[in-house]
Formats: structure tokens, C-alpha cells, sequence
């Protein structure tokens, strides 16, 4: 399967994290195969749709920010590789160079190289950030527990996919239905646009190399992937719950938490992953969540 980015240019949504008040700037592979789901109901193909995303081929990434035709990634979880020194100047420098990497989410693909060779001007960097944060910000008017926070987009997100008619048709549809919270709204529809990878993106990702990589989606692997894959990584959990409605109970019942790995986060190695079936007990229907890993290789 050929891979694209799939560039989707929103207005307003809300990409609830567990608040209703908040809504993040983004959004995990997840919460889009949900959606894209949804669609394939609709559209009466979800056999179809999940005979494609279960090839072991389908790859989804996370939404990173494109801004100004330039793709964003996720900064590496573990770098760069800072080498303390005792002396009471260099440790100092040290710790404000850590400071503001902290605050630091995404680096333009163009700069990915030189901040993995510690060479990157690092006030620059930041500079990035505080443009991503004028691209997207969230708005909220008071302290209404009850009250939705919408993140309003002056720039794009994108992911990358593998590309088939299927998904094409499924995305172009989405464009109207809209991804994440209060679609009956209006939130969280885009435009799209399909477009092929840079160079340096296209030579750079990958699903199975025994080298050292990041994750671009929030992923899991699958068990008898977990031991290897975690010798030597660099990683935060992002914690996946929430709820899934039952006609046959005619109630919302609690999906099974799962715990899954950042994008972002660094491995010696890549792993397949999988699409798990979260479904609470008893539960009539599978309840999917895409946990499968591309990466990129640093």
C-alpha cells in the first residue's frame, strides 16, 4: 500500500481528553478509526473497512500539526542525548536547555535531523512552539463545568495513511460527519487535501526495522512483541477508556481501559500492534480501538 498524508484543514473542534471544558489540539489514530468506523456503518462497508485496516499492510498515524507546507512530528521521547558534566556551568546549561525542551511537543520534519545530532538551535525550536500554539488554541468563556471547550485552527493537522479507495471514500465523507466531540454542532469538520510524502518522510518511515525508531501513532504491541520491544525504550502510557453504548442494555457501559505507548516514543525496534476489542462485559459487538505502530527511524 502506497502511504499519503491525508492534510485536514478544520475550523473549529473538540478533542475532549477526559474535560469537557478543554479540548486538545489533536488527535490519536484512535479516536479516527472510531469515526472512519462509524462512516464505514453508515456507508454499509465495515466488512470491507475492517478486512483493509486488518491487513498487516494499513498503517495510521496520529494528527501532527502542518503549518506553512511543512509537515510536524512528535519530539523523541529520550533526546537528545545530553552528556552531564560536573562543572557547575555546564550543569546549569544543562538544566535550562532541559526546561525548554519540556515544552517542547513537535519539530518541523526539516529540523528532526539536527536535533537528533544535538545540533538544532534550540530557541528556534521553541519559537516553533509558540507558532503551534497561535495555529491552534482552545476557547473557553468561563468556569461552566458544563461549558465545551473548542479548539479553533488557524493551520492544519495531518496523518498519514495507507492510501486504498476505501479509505479515500471513507475520509472524503468524514469531511461532513467530523471527528471528535459535538459533531451535531458542527465541530470537528475539515477539508481535505491528499498529498504525497517528502522525501526525507518517505525514506525515513517504516513498520519493521530492527533499529532504533519513533512511534507515530499511540500504539500497543502485541504480547509476544512486548519483551523485546521494550529493552532500551524511551516511552510515556496514554491511558484509553471512556464508554460505549449498548441498545440491548439501553445504557452507556465502561469500555476496558487500555494503556498504550505515546507517539513519540522511541523503541531498538518496531512492532505490528494490533486493533484490540476493548468491549465492556457482556458486551453484544466488538468495540475497537487501533493500537497498530508506524514509525520512524531515527
Amino acid at each position: 500500500m502506497t502511504l499519503k498524508i491525508y492534510k485536514m484543514k478544520f475550523q473549529h473542534a473538540h478533542f475532549g481528553e477526559g474535560i469537557l471544558s478543554e479540548s486538545a489540539s489533536s488527535f490519536d489514530a484512535s479516536r479516527l478509526y472510531s469515526a472512519l468506523f462509524l462512516e464505514a456503518k453508515k456507508m454499509d462497508v465495515v466488512d470491507e473497512f475492517m478486512n483493509l485496516t486488518q491487513n498487516a499492510n494499513f498503517v495510521l498515524s496520529d494528527a501532527f500539526p502542518f503549518i506553512d507546507d511543512q509537515p510536524f512530528l512528535p519530539k523523541p521521547i529520550g533526546y537528545p542525548k545530553v552528556e552531564q558534566d560536573n562543572a557547575d556551568d555546564n550543569l546549569k546549561k544543562v538544566r535550562q536547555t532541559a526546561k525548554k525542551l519540556k515544552k517542547i511537543f513537535y519539530l518541523p520534519l526539516n529540523q528532526l535531523e539536527l536535533f537528533l545530532k544535538q545540533q538544532a538551535n534550540i530557541e528556534e525550536l521553541a519559537e516553533y512552539q509558540a507558532q503551534l500554539a497561535e495555529h491552534s488554541y482552545t476557547t473557553q468563556k468561563g468556569v461552566d463545568p458544563f461549558e465545551v471547550g473548542v479548539t479553533v485552527y488557524n493551520s492544519a493537522l495531518y496523518v498519514l495513511a495507507s492510501q486504498s479507495p476505501l479509505f479515500d471514500q471513507l475520509m472524503d465523507s468524514l469531511q461532513y460527519s467530523g471527528v471528535g466531540g459535538k459533531r451535531s454542532s458542527g465541530l470537528g469538520q475539515y477539508s481535505l487535501e491528499i498529498l504525497s510524502l517528502p522525501d526525507e518522510l518517505a525514506e525515513n518511515l517504516t513498520t519493521n526495522k530492527q533499529q532504533r525508531v519513533m512511534a507515530l501513532s499511540t500504539c500497543l504491541p502485541m504480547n509476544q512483541e512486548m519483551l523485546t520491544c521494550l529493552d532500551g525504550a524511551n516511552y510515556l502510557l496514554k491511558k484509553s477508556s471512556g464508554f460505549a453504548y449498548s441498545e440491548t442494555a439501553g445504557a452507556l457501559l465502561r469500555k476496558q481501559d487500555l494503556y498504550k505507548f505515546k507517539a513519540g516514543s522511541t523503541f531498538q525496534t518496531s512492532f505490528t500492534g494490533d486493533i484490540v476489542d476493548v468491549r465492556p462485559d457482556n458486551f453484544p459487538h466488538p468495540v475497537w480501538n487501533f493500537a497498530k505502530g508506524i514509525f520512524y527511524q531515527l
